[in-house]
């Protein structure tokens, strides 16, 4: 009997943060994990790019913003499924602009089907892949003698998976963004005893990313972050002051939390712009949670534009915010507000960042120009009421514990990201070049 071929291709992100995407051939089957961008680069072109014409792929490649998936042109008629993990854009945004390369299904979860038919439709793209919904859980039969597994975990968007592609050489484990987060606001723990069997069962090779794999600790838990906006949403005194809160579009949990301290508070909630209402409405879709039941959602720029003004006229303090913007984002809610687009008086408001600034030299110029605006304008500023969604040093000490795979790739960090991954590698007894694997876009290795 022929032995297994298995080969390891790094697409996008690695070495680099963001616009991931990752191929892995076993004999003459391939499954692409992630299409994602680099969302600096992308930020820059759609505040360059005129929204009537449009982004495509030649757009994107030029600005260094989608993967150069030209390194797998041979095995484009080899692969068998396009196996996104979740819904951030960079994981799954360059999907409408190279999947139709690839005569395969996208497979993805509800929630990440939801969010994909948005884009799909909001870039006036049609692709011709077959999208495939598979719950976290769930599995499925691919190619010669494969199959897929949805693992169920956690993160800071929901139906976040890690996948298991199993081979006859064992499982290959894709964990790329997650965390171990064992008192989720919305949704269940991860399944940590999937993870105990999968390792008895025998796992070739782990890709992990390693963005947090400097910080000596375990991820807390989202209910922390639900603790500090109880903190200032509820025991700082708002009376008569309006109150603007923005967080990431996509974190379905946090916008459930920000609405009910909004009820709680007894304001009227509205959700503004675009992404919140994508990401809104996705959920719904999904059977996720309907936030329309919490929340009144200002689609359009048109609407966003009559609700600020009703709310003036009837007084701010009976309601609770939420807009884009928290990366200070030119396009966004809020930096519409700010710079009159949407007439608003900031004098005395509570403006609430329930997000950290994503380090990336355009989103902390963005944000230094944003919060001194706000600043002069006379509000009062509550900054990074937030807790990561990725995975630290210890929770990814603890899934290679539970996995115990035969070989590991770090992936999804920038050179110092890796190094701090390799060292935690090491102390785990992987051996350089032999089962632990550092590799940047471009790269392969076989197995």
């Amino acid at each position: 009997m022929p032995k297994t071929e298995i080969e390891v291709v790094a697409v996008g992100g690695w070495g680099e943060v963001g616009r991931n995407m990752t191929a892995v051939r076993v004999d003459d089957d391939v499954v692409i994990f992630d299409m994602g961008l680099h969302m600096p680069n992308y930020i820059k072109l759609t505040e360059e790019a005129d929204e009537l014409m449009g982004i495509n792929e030649t757009m994107l490649k030029r600005v260094d913003a989608v993967p150069l998936d030209q390194q797998i042109k041979e095995w484009r008629t080899n692969v068998r499924a396009i196996v996104v993990t979740h819904a951030h854009l960079d994981h799954i945004g360059a999907v409408p602009y190279i999947a139709s390369k690839y005569n395969a299904p996208v497979i993805c979860t509800p929630f990440s089907a939801a969010v994909l038919r948005s884009l799909l439709l909001d870039n006036k793209i049609n692709i011709p892949n077959k999208i495939i919904q598979l719950k976290p859980g769930e599995s499925l039969p691919i190619g010669s003698g494969l199959k897929i597994e949805f693992v169920r975990t956690t993160h800071s968007t929901v139906q976040t998976i890690i996948a298991a592609l199993h081979t006859p050489k064992g499982a290959v484990i894709y964990a790329n963004d997650y965390k171990l987060d064992n008192h989720p606001v919305l949704g269940k723990p991860p399944d940590y005893e999937r993870f105990t069997e999968l390792g008895k069962k025998g796992v070739l090779c782990l890709i992990q990313d390693c963005i947090y794999a400097r910080d000596h600790r375990k991820t807390p838990s989202e209910e922390v972050a639900k603790k500090m906006l109880e903190d200032v949403l509820l025991e700082v005194d708002s009376k008569g002051k309006g109150i603007i809160v923005t967080t990431f579009a996509s974190h379905i949990a946090r916008l459930k939390t920000i609405a009910e301290l909004g009820k709680k508070l007894k304001r009227k909630v509205v959700f503004c712009g675009r992404s919140i209402a994508k990401y809104s409405y996705a959920a719904k879709d999904a059977k996720i949670i309907d936030l329309e039941k919490y929340a009144e959602i200002m689609n359009y720029s048109r609407q966003t534009r009559r609700k600020l003004s009703e709310i003036q006229k009837k007084g701010k303090q009976k309601y609770l915010v939420v807009v884009t913007g928290h990366q200070g984002e030119p396009k966004s809610t809020l930096a519409k507000m700010i710079n009159g687009t949407y007439p608003w008086n900031f004098s005395g408001d509570h403006v609430i960042f329930s997000a950290s600034v994503i380090p990336a030299e355009i989103n902390e110029a963005n944000r230094a120009v944003m919060d001194k605006a706000l600043v002069d304008a006379g509000a009062r500023l509550f900054k990074d009421l937030h807790v990561s969604g990725h995975s630290s040093r210890e929770d990814m000490r603890d899934i290679i514990t539970m996995l115990k795979p035969k070989h590991i790739f770090p992936t999804h960090g920038d050179p110092d990201m890796m190094h701090a991954f390799n060292t935690l590698a090491a102390e785990m007894g992987f051996e350089m070049n032999e089962t632990l694997h550092p590799m940047v876009s471009g790269q392969r290795k076989m197995l």
